[in-house]
């Protein structure tokens, strides 16, 4: 009767023991399976592009994206896919445009509007910009600029057309063509559109 009890009890830890282990493996791989949400019917290959578009988009520093949805529309031979990125501690989304082709299975960034930047970095990109002797002029006119500028991150790749391959923002008047790219690193405002 001993015997069979030890036997019990070590089957019993061993199940428990199989069971926690396959939740840590879940609960790996679930930041994937559970973040990426498709509107609609999933295309052919959803799950190889989901793992394309993961690879693709990209937070801010420090923040990560809770949940990924993605939309689809046909074009041509190529799949359009809308992607809205959203993080728990800013108030705006990611967004994504990619174009997907299935004879090559090719995945390129056609577009990107990156609002989910913490308030406080929006703070600090606006406040930069402020300082900064021609976007003062410009709203010190009153004719344009009124209201809370928006301010939308640029990737590396982008602003090395302007700057140099590292993160910047641009931070924009909506009622207005004033706009700023700023880098919050160095407290500069690295260029200025006004539209004048």
């Amino acid at each position: 009767m001993k015997n069979s009890t030890a036997l019990s009890v070590v089957l019993l830890i061993a199940l428990l023991v199989a069971a926690i282990s396959g939740c840590n493996m879940g609960a790996e791989d679930a930041p994937f399976e559970n973040s990426v949400v498709w509107i609609g019917t999933p295309p052919a290959e959803s799950e190889n592009i989901g793992k394309k578009i993961i690879q693709q988009v990209i937070p801010y520093a420090g923040t990560e994206y809770e949940n990924i949805t993605i939309s689809t529309s046909q074009k041509n031979d190529k799949l359009r896919l809308h992607v809205s990125s959203i993080s728990a501690n800013t108030m705006h989304p990611d967004l994504y445009d990619f174009t997907y082709n299935y004879d090559n299975n090719d995945l390129i960034r056609v577009s990107y509007r990156l609002e989910a930047i913490p308030e406080s970095v929006r703070s600090e990109a606006i406040g930069i910009t402020m300082h900064n002797e021609q976007i003062r002029d410009v709203l010190s006119t009153g004719m344009r600029g009124s209201g809370t500028p928006s301010v939308k991150r640029i990737l590396p790749e982008t602003a090395e057309k302007f700057y140099e391959p590292k993160t910047l923002f641009s931070v924009t008047w909506k009622d207005s063509s004033l706009s700023a790219l700023v880098d919050v690193d160095t407290g500069q405002v690295v260029e200025v559109w006004s539209g004048n």
